[in-house]
């Protein structure tokens, strides 16, 4: 088990490092190409990792819609899982700055144009935000995990951190629920070890943010997302074909 871990490590980070230098250049000629770059690094790292994401809406997404998705967190492969769920759309990160500082990843992620929030300026991350807005202007959707770090993976969320609220509200963009579940199975929060199976992405609809108060909005995505958490169940979900991304 610990040698196929190893193995399954190490193809993770030859893949990283393979697919950072088209990713960044990519990027610089158009956006939407270095997003193609990033689906095909999060299919190869499924496939390594002998993991299977299992999609499931609880209604039909427009395609041509532009949304905030906003996800628990409980893994680092919850990032997979999201952007395998949801091939559709042009997904930008709202991220860390700290995640900058990963080797290879952390290269190519200050070379996208993903938004990089530094969380120590206030000042400075409400500016990053404010201009994400005319990003998504130009059909790109925005994806962020409110709670800011892993959780404890047991359907308990960490408080949310106020940034995703303050983009959807100020470009009145819905705001899409998504529940990742079974992730901490494959990779637990302070474990190494990669283990095999399915990860299961329920993706909600969405919520209008119009004429909410940020506090109030934060509620209601707050009890929706714990409502979708681990345990629960969705009523009539849309299967998603993952075999069908484009």
């Amino acid at each position: 088990m610990v040698v196929l871990s190893v193995l399954k490590l190490l193809g993770i980070v030859l893949n990283t490092a393979l697919l950072a230098l088209p990713f960044v250049v990519a990027g610089m000629i158009n956006g939407r190409w270095a997003h193609r770059v990033a689906r095909a690094w999060v299919r190869i790292n499924l496939l390594v990792s002998g993991v299977r994401i299992r999609g499931e809406r609880e209604v039909a997404l427009d395609p041509n819609a532009i949304f905030v998705f906003m996800a628990n967190h409980q893994s680092h492969f919850d990032v997979l899982a999201v952007i395998a769920a949801l091939p559709e759309f042009q997904l930008r990160w709202v991220a860390k700055k700290e995640l900058t500082t990963v080797p290879i990843f952390g290269w190519a992620l200050r070379h996208s144009d993903h938004i990089i929030i530094d969380r120590s300026d206030h000042a400075q991350a409400m500016a990053t935000l404010r201009a994400a807005v005319e990003k998504m202007r130009s059909g790109l959707c925005v994806i962020i995990f409110p709670e800011g770090t892993r959780g404890p993976g047991d359907g308990t969320l960490l408080p949310f951190k106020k940034g995703g609220f303050v983009l959807a509200m100020e470009s009145g963009v819905p705001i899409v629920p998504v529940a990742v579940r079974g992730s901490r199975n494959v990779l637990g929060r302070h474990g190494w070890q990669i283990h095999g199976g399915e990860i299961d992405v329920l993706v909600g609809a969405p919520m209008p943010v119009a004429g909410l108060e940020r506090d109030e909005l934060t509620r209601q995505v707050r009890e929706r997302l714990e409502a979708m958490g681990p345990g629960a169940s969705a009523a009539r979900p849309v299967q998603v074909r993952l075999a069908e991304v484009r």
